[in-house]
């Protein structure tokens, strides 16, 4: 499946739906996925979750989207809103309501960003395995309510693409981590994605979501990525990542029968 995100990532630039640190992300906890191969290479894929159907189907053989969507189960499936073709099959398997929308952004990397100086007592720095207790702990506050447990994010650590290298966070002066910043890296297309992101509510206000993004940016760069991509939800978390160079090339959604 990551194979297949890297080929789409190839092939297709920042129209990629996926991104194999996204595979890692989302499938951090146990689940039965279909997969479609031809000569041992996925082709597609498809995970239903709660009425969600997540797929990819590669460029070359988007025929395999009719059967990915023949769930019986799914009420919800995605497609680019300017991608006629896809909601057009959508359409005949009955997902033509409109919901969420996933707004992809993406920025290049060309030049080592600068992360800005932080508020006195506040350090850079990545978050290792003695850290576990703590990463969680602010994933947990920043997404309450949130699955995470420490034994997830152990097995996440485990999972490629991850790096500690690029686990980043901003450290109070108390020892919390107030915000974080996790990168995925895809080494062949020289691409790192920003997943998850948050500030802890006591420390907003303060630039440190900027601070901690630019701060992953500049690893990432270190580490050999030249071009970042984020996907949103929010306007204000939409606005965070324009502020810092990301601009928005297409829009995610989420079609409900």
């Amino acid at each position: 499946m990551q194979r297949l995100a890297v080929a789409q990532r190839r092939a297709l630039g920042v129209r990629a739906p996926w991104h194999p640190g996204d595979i890692a992300w989302s499938l951090r906890d146990a689940a039965e996925v279909r997969v479609w191969q031809e000569d041992g290479d996925v082709v597609a894929w498809a995970w239903l979750h709660d009425g969600m159907l997540d797929a990819d189907v590669r460029a070359d053989r988007r025929a395999f989207l009719d059967e990915v969507l023949d769930e019986p189960d799914a009420t919800t499936a995605w497609a680019f809103e300017d991608d006629d073709e896809a909601r057009a099959t959508l359409a005949q398997h009955g997902y033509t309501r409109p919901g969420e929308v996933l707004r992809y952004h993406a920025r290049d990397l060309s030049e080592r960003p600068e992360p800005p100086p932080l508020p006195e007592g506040f350090a850079y720095r990545t978050a290792g395995a003695g850290d576990l207790a703590e990463r969680v702990a602010v994933h947990r506050e920043v997404w309450h309510p949130s699955k995470l447990t420490e034994e997830i994010y152990a097995r996440v650590r485990q999972m490629p693409p991850f790096r500690e290298s690029l686990d980043c966070v901003v450290e109070a002066p108390n020892g919390q981590f107030a915000a974080y910043c996790l990168v995925w890296p895809d080494e062949e297309n020289a691409v790192g994605e920003l997943e998850p992101v948050g500030v802890r509510a006591a420390f907003r206000r303060r630039g440190l979501g900027t601070a901690v993004c630019t701060y992953a940016l500049a690893r990432a760069w270190d580490e050999g990525m030249r071009e970042a991509i984020v996907c949103c939800i929010t306007e204000e978390a939409c606005a965070l990542y324009t502020a810092i160079g990301f601009r928005r090339h297409g829009n995610l959604v989420a079609f409900s029968r």
